[in-house]
């Protein structure tokens, strides 16, 4: 459940605070929220786009994170669904600071934040060149591509459709994405 804090914390008390707890929590917006666990579907999905972007990027310089590591910004703590960075990562850290793609898998309790708040916090990262939603309920990706004017979005859907990530080199096939979900 989201709960406002009484005074306004920065992103240092709250990674201070979030070091102490059993849970994981999210810090966006000066509101925490505690990470409860996904559907099946949801499961299946990121582990889905895990092994899609570990083969795509075997032996390459970038690496795929699948729930695991933080993304911080000046103004935000979030657990994303998947990541990918391409820079050296601090094996003893529990954060990525560079991430280039950040994906989210949309469930009816997130979509509002993924698509709000938390999108918002993403585009500060100097760094980030793709940021993914993807449905759960149709074979559907929105794909916001960094331009040299701002975020374009493409709407990619059908499992015979692919998501092209060309800042990494990449292209995933929502059929790979999409295999075992049933809709």
């Amino acid at each position: 459940m989201a709960q406002p804090l009484p005074k306004p914390w920065t992103v240092a008390e709250f990674l201070d605070w979030e070091r102490k707890q059993p849970e994981r929590y999210e810090f966006v917006d000066g509101v925490i929220r505690m990470m409860t666990g996904g559907t099946n579907q949801h499961s299946r999905i990121k582990r889905n786009l895990g092994t899609a972007l570990q083969n795509a990027l075997r032996g390459r310089t970038c690496e795929p994170w699948v729930e695991g590591p933080k993304v911080v910004t000046p103004a935000s703590t979030t657990y994303p669904d998947a990541v990918v960075n391409c820079g050296d990562v601090d094996a003893k850290d529990d954060r990525i600071e560079h991430p280039v793609v950040i994906i989210e898998v949309l469930s009816r309790t997130t979509a509002d934040h993924d698509r709000g708040g938390k999108w918002v916090a993403y585009q500060g990262i100097s760094s980030l060149q793709h940021y993914l939603l993807v449905s759960q309920d149709e074979p559907r990706v929105d794909v916001f591509t960094r331009d040299g004017t701002g975020w374009r979005l493409e709407v990619v859907t059908g499992l015979d459709a692919h998501i092209a990530l060309p800042a990494i080199d990449c292209t995933l096939p929502l059929a790979e994405v999409y295999e075992r979900v049933s809709f």
